[in-house]
């Protein structure tokens, strides 16, 4: 019986206009009247997990900026903030990439020192909680996790120029135009794990969706994770299935129907 629903939204329970599916509200009722927990894991800082899902925001598990903080009923579970030391050389390295942003992270707002048209409409894309300000080195808050917008492509392009920093701290592709810099003891496989442990639940009795290499680690605590139809192929491997529909097609909720709905056998 699954007792736990862990889904990345962009690329996996959202569309590609990145909406929330009509089918998706009556489906969580029925899944909270059941018992199950359900979570959202997502690069996407907590104030864009509040906009999207206002009416349920206090009954689910909110994990934001790939597992850097975790609310739940308005009450802060875990919250592990970049080392300043590291923002700088971040920074720095990010500015010397061709046709590529950094972003800093924050609980609140996020920080941009560009305002180039093609970065502010991407952000505008996720939330309009950003700050443009001359220097992110300069920058006197907390940041969960920084981000780079990549118009030439994170794999391809940013990823190979922060290969260095990997060991100190997690380097993960969030999209194809995103990488995502967070701590080492800070993903959505840890946030997870995080879960199960607080709820006595086990790999046997969670479920977990995802899209891209910011998903990865969670598909390694679940016995029953999907990766999506369109996922990046690397995902495939991780994970035990995958969807028979995409994002655009609503595939995690065809399967959360299946599997804790409608009660049907359980994949092997």
């Amino acid at each position: 019986m699954i007792k736990l629903i862990v889904t990345d939204l962009d690329g996996t329970l959202l569309n590609d206009n990145h909406e929330v599916p009509d089918r998706f509200w009556k489906i969580a009722d029925r899944l909270f009247d059941k018992g199950i927990k359900f979570g959202i894991a997502t690069g996407r800082p907590h104030f864009s997990i509040t906009q999207k899902f206002p009416t349920i925001i206090n009954r689910l598990y909110a994990i934001s900026d790939n597992g850097s903080l975790i609310m739940h009923d308005q009450t802060e579970l875990l919250s592990t903030s970049l080392p300043k030391h590291e923002i700088e050389a971040l920074v720095m390295t990010a500015r010397s990439i061709d046709n590529a942003w950094p972003l800093l992270c924050g609980r609140d707002e996020w920080y941009l020192e560009n305002s180039d048209e093609s970065l502010v409409q991407a952000v505008q894309t996720y939330h309009s909680n950003f700050k443009i300000v001359d220097d992110l080195t300069k920058v006197d808050a907390p940041i969960l996790k920084m981000t780079i917008f990549d118009l030439t492509g994170s794999e391809q392009n940013s990823y190979p120029r922060y290969k260095g920093f990997e060991g100190r701290l997690k380097i993960a592709t969030g999209g194809a135009k995103w990488l995502d810099i967070t701590r080492t003891d800070a993903n959505k496989g840890k946030a997870v794990q995080m879960l199960q442990s607080l709820n006595n639940i086990g790999p046997d009795e969670t479920l977990v969706f995802g899209d891209f290499m910011n998903d990865y680690e969670m598909m390694q605590t679940a016995t029953y994770s999907y990766a999506m139809k369109n996922a990046n192929p690397v995902l495939f491997e991780a994970a035990n299935f995958v969807t028979e529909k995409d994002n655009n097609e609503g595939g995690i909720l065809d399967v959360i129907e299946s599997l804790c709905l409608n009660e049907a056998k359980m994949p092997r």
